[in-house]
């Protein structure tokens, strides 16, 4: 690979860089996308990571944040780390030291998409709404409260 190439694939990591936070992982395939070798890839993570273009405490939160604005509990949040190759030890370690209220999340987000709740759901509509918050990756516990919260405050 000649130094235009390398110079266009540094240049590619820099404008996306400049667009949003990227993990390792993710820079990783976009480059591999793009028919860099494994040795260029490296030497470019490296690189931005000397300069701090790269970081995986500052990329771990604002994953983190992205994922509770968007309404999503643990498991879909872990799972997504998983895919996008968050240090996992990382994240449960920021979790713990924002000490967030998964059932209070979870009952935000029912009352974001149910804006009403009837006293008496219809077996149907219950398993519905329990499958929906159940993909956005809350347990059956937190549901349970979201839903009981939800006819409370009727």
């Amino acid at each position: 690979m000649d130094e235009s190439e390398k110079q266009k694939l540094k240049n590619y990591v820099l404008w996306l860089l400049g667009r949003q936070e990227y993990s390792k992982k993710e820079l990783s395939q976009k480059l591999k996308a793009k028919q860099a070798d494994d040795n260029l890839i490296e030497n470019l993570l490296q690189w931005c990571e000397s300069l701090g273009y790269i970081d995986d405490n500052r990329y771990c939160e604002s994953f983190l944040r992205r994922q509770i604005n968007k309404g999503l509990g643990l498991k879909r949040v872990l799972a997504e780390a998983g895919n996008k190759g968050v240090d996992r030890a990382l994240l449960m370690q920021l979790i713990d030291a924002q000490e967030i209220d998964w059932f209070e999340l979870a009952s935000d987000t029912y009352t974001r998409k149910f804006t009403s709740t009837p006293q008496k759901l219809d077996y149907k509509e219950k398993a519905k709404r329990v499958r929906y918050m159940m993909y956005r990756g809350f347990s059956y516990e937190e549901i349970d409260f979201a839903m009981q919260a939800a006819t409370m405050g009727e």
